[in-house]
């Protein structure tokens, strides 16, 4: 009978054990921000690549204008 009882408690605890380790998050929970992070400062070189990649699709735009304004006075 003491066998019994020593099992149960045992494997009851033995549960036990596991379920709160198991549950146990070490992890801290950053606390929410407030304020956006801030941008981290880009590359200088990067920004004149992505200027000069904007003036090329812009100048490319003013082309074709250009052309067809062109091509309707030739019209007239």
């Amino acid at each position: 009978m003491n066998s019994k009882w020593l099992l149960k408690l045992t494997g009851t605890a033995l549960a036990a054990m596991l379920i709160t380790g198991c549950a146990a998050n070490n992890q801290d929970v950053p606390p929410p921000e407030e304020e956006p992070p801030m941008e981290e400062p880009a590359d200088p070189e990067m920004e004149e690549d992505q200027n000069m990649e904007e003036d090329m699709e812009q100048d490319k735009e003013n082309m074709e204008e250009d052309m067809e304004m062109e091509e309707e006075e030739d019209q007239q």
